[in-house]
C-alpha cells in the first residue's frame, strides 16, 4: 500500500480528473487503479479489487477494496480488507466517522463488528488527509476512542493508533480492534493531501 502512494499523489496531481475536489469513492477508484498498475509491473501474486462482498465469511457490508490471490482456480477471498476514510469527514455530524458513525459504519467500527473483515487476522483503512496534519489526527482519533471507551464496554483505550512510520508524504500506523470472537490488527495508511 505505501509503495503506491506517490504513483496515486502524482496521478491526483496531474489533474487528468478534471475536478477541483474529488470524494472518497473517486479517491478510493485512482488508488485501486494506480495499484492495479503497480501490481502488475512487480508481478505480485495478489490482485486488488474494489467493493468486497464477502460471500466466504458472510460479513455484512462492503469494505473500499480488497487484495485477494492472484491465482486462476483459487478462491478469490480476501486476504485483506480495506476501508477508506476522508479526513476530516464530509460533513460535520459525521466527524468521528473514521472510528465510529451512525448504523455502525465508523471505520474501525465496521472491523469491529465484523462488519468488514471477518475471518482476517489482518485488515485496513485507508485515510486522505485533506486538513492539518497527520500528529493532530492521531490526537483527535485516539481521543474519540478513549471517550467511547468511557461510555462504551466494546470499546477499549487500548484500540488507540500507534505511528510507526511518518514523512511528508504518508504516516503509517498499527491498532487492535476487539471483537468479540478474535483480535484483529488494524494498518492504517494515511496519505497526506495537503
Amino acid at each position: 500500500m505505501k509503495q503506491n502512494v506517490p504513483h496515486f499523489k502524482a496521478y491526483i496531481a496531474s489533474g487528468y480528473h478534471k475536478k477541483k475536489k474529488l470524494n472518497e469513492d473517486e479517491l478510493t477508484q485512482i488508488y485501486i487503479e494506480q495499484a492495479q498498475i503497480l501490481i502488475r509491473q512487480q508481478d505480485y501474486p495478489f490482485n486488488i479489487s474494489s467493493q468486497y462482498r464477502d460471500i466466504y465469511n458472510l460479513s455484512k457490508g462492503y469494505s473500499d477494496f480488497y487484495f485477494y490471490p492472484n491465482e486462476q482456480g483459487i478462491s478469490n477471498t480476501s486476504i485483506f480488507s480495506v476501508e477508506c476514510k476522508r479526513l476530516p469527514a464530509p460533513e460535520a455530524a459525521r466527524e468521528k466517522e473514521y472510528v465510529y458513525g451512525i448504523y455502525n459504519n465508523g471505520g474501525i467500527e465496521r472491523y469491529k463488528t465484523e462488519k468488514h473483515g471477518k475471518g482476517l487476522n489482518d485488515c485496513g483503512l485507508l485515510g486522505y488527509i485533506e486538513k492539518d496534519n497527520p500528529k493532530q489526527w492521531l490526537t483527535k482519533i485516539n481521543k474519540w476512542i478513549t471517550d467511547i471507551a468511557l461510555t462504551n464496554k466494546s470499546w477499549s483505550a487500548d484500540e488507540s493508533l500507534s505511528e510507526i512510520e511518518s514523512n511528508v508524504e504518508y504516516c503509517f500506523l498499527e491498532s487492535i480492534a476487539l471483537r468479540k470472537t478474535d483480535d484483529l490488527k488494524l494498518i492504517h495508511l494515511w496519505i497526506n493531501l495537503n
